[in-house]
């Protein structure tokens, strides 16, 4: 029995552990039989055969080349030579009309070339500008007054209608008047008879307003009822029309009419 290598005590055969202390314990491999019959067998195998070598022969003798004979080689040289300037002149002589036989081909099988022409329109759309009006002034006014003073002074000391007379700041019906307001009323009268002119009270005697823009009809009557007639005529409401003579002399008095 083997002792554990730990704690000394007897182990049984084939045990993996110590019983007493529990140490793994290493197995022993079983002791190897011989076999006399195994070892009486490989003394009667005979021995392998002994195979011959090959007898090693000396190589044969080469053989010297034997030249041909010069008297042979030229007639083949010549003859070689002159089958090739045979092939070179009948190339030479083919080749040309072979190209122009093939020109004619090549030209009538050449398809006509057609050219497209796309027009093109271009349009160019131009937005409209909107121009701001710049406001009449007094001088707008002014300018339209020195326009027509000729004709006014043909009228000074005659009976004519008087059909509007406008002021700045003025308020008629809502309204108030300035420049632009004051030239619109004169053209929208313009529009309407056009004999009327556009003439300032401050040159003129027989208005007692100052600074106020007159128009009046450029026709003249011979007193201040024929002008006033005129006035029922047009259909003029009975403040907006009355006669009015102008005077550069005197004053209001006995210079209007109204209806």
């Amino acid at each position: 029995m083997t002792p554990c290598p730990t704690c000394g005590r007897e182990l049984t055969p084939h045990a993996r552990f110590c019983g007493s202390c529990g140490t793994p314990v290493a197995q022993q491999p079983p002791p190897q039989q011989e076999h006399p019959e195994q070892e009486h067998i490989q003394q009667q195998l005979p021995e392998p055969p002994t195979i011959p070598q090959p007898t090693a022969y000396p190589p044969p003798p080469v053989q010297p080349r034997h030249s041909a004979p010069r008297s042979l080689l030229m007639p083949i040289v010549a003859g070689v030579a002159v089958l090739a300037l045979a092939t070179t002149g009948v190339v030479v002589f083919l080749l040309p009309r072979t190209a122009s036989q093939a020109q004619p081909s090549a030209i009538s099988s050449s398809a006509p070339t057609t050219t497209t022409t796309v027009s093109t329109t271009v349009t160019t759309t131009t937005e409209p500008t909107t121009t701001t009006p710049t406001p009449l002034t007094r001088a707008d006014l002014q300018k339209q007054a020195a326009t027509d003073h000729d004709i006014v002074e043909t009228l000074v000391g005659q009976w004519v209608p008087q059909i509007s007379s406008k002021k700045l700041g003025l308020v008629v019906k809502g309204v108030q008047f300035g420049y632009p307001e004051i030239m619109a009323d004169f053209q929208s009268l313009k529009s309407r008879f056009p004999q009327a002119v556009l003439l300032n009270s401050d040159d003129y005697t027989n208005f007692s307003g100052k600074d106020f823009w007159v128009t009046v009809q450029a026709t003249t009557f011979g007193t201040a009822d024929e002008a006033n007639a005129w006035c029922d005529q047009q259909g003029f409401a009975t403040d907006d029309c009355y006669a009015s003579r102008l005077m550069h002399t005197g004053g209001p008095a006995g210079n209007s009419k109204t209806r």
